[in-house]
């Protein structure tokens, strides 16, 4: 229980610095697609690697990427679970619903697909410091997968167009 308590409070810590670095606007008229660490997904092509962005760095380290424009990003972190049982990985996931509704105030839940995968989709839905928060996260193949997307207007349209894109690979 303790590791999952640890894990929790890391990956808070993960969205609150990546909400600290966010922007608006994005551009589909092209796209990138990354693919590294295992996954791979589209995003704008406008949007650059923000990865080594120092704040990023201190928060992700080796475990995840960002990528974004102005105060626009998005950034996931992978997090193998294997050693957790069933049922702690349930209760990993229904803490870390609690946790960021209770920490980050992300009072909007919504059950999406990713990766033909269930996955949880908190969202803010008036930032108090002027920056959207959304976080959806899932277990698969024995790790968990935790994506975060900030904004300075709401865009949760973007957020699922790359999650819509994102795979294991």
């Amino acid at each position: 229980m303790k590791k999952i308590q640890i894990l929790s409070m890391l990956l808070i810590v993960c969205s609150v610095l990546v909400a600290g670095c966010t922007s608006e606007g994005d551009d589909w008229s092209s796209n990138k697609t990354y693919s590294g660490m295992g996954v791979s997904f589209d995003y704008p092509g406008t949007w650059t690697d923000q990865s080594n962005d120092p704040m990023l760095v201190d928060t992700f380290g080796e475990s995840g990427v960002a990528f974004g424009k102005d105060n626009e990003i998005f950034g996931f972190v992978v997090v193998d679970v294997g050693v957790l049982s069933a049922a702690d990985k349930d209760k990993l996931i229904n803490d870390l619903i609690e946790t960021y509704k209770t920490e980050l105030r992300l009072t909007n839940e919504k059950d999406i697909m990713v990766d033909g995968v269930s996955a949880k989709l908190l969202s803010s839905p008036n930032p108090t410091d002027g920056i959207y928060t959304n976080v959806a996260f899932w277990i698969k193949n024995e790790d968990l997968y935790i994506t975060v997307y900030t904004s300075e207007k709401s865009g949760i349209e973007t957020f699922e167009r790359i999650l819509n894109t994102f795979k294991t690979t």
